[in-house]
């Protein structure tokens, strides 16, 4: 986990007092906004990869339709 997460596994250690827990929050809190945002931005956008996924599989593959919907992907 340490690889995945250098900075993070290194700014937080085991909780050994109500300071570290309080601040610990107090960081979680702040960001968590930020989080949310993100999140709904990636869900978002997975929707659209989804319904752009379903469109594509009504048309021929190979088809100008069909090529048409891949190459507005790409952009």
């Amino acid at each position: 986990i340490a690889k995945c997460f250098p900075s993070s596994t290194r700014k937080y250690v085991a909780i050994v007092s109500y300071e570290q827990r309080q601040s610990y929050e107090d960081d979680f809190n702040a960001e968590y906004g930020e989080y949310q945002d993100l999140l709904a931005q990636m869900e978002n956008i997975a929707k659209k990869f989804r319904n752009f996924n379903e469109q594509l599989k009504c048309v021929t593959q190979g088809s100008t339709a069909y090529q048409v919907k891949k190459d507005k992907t790409a952009k």
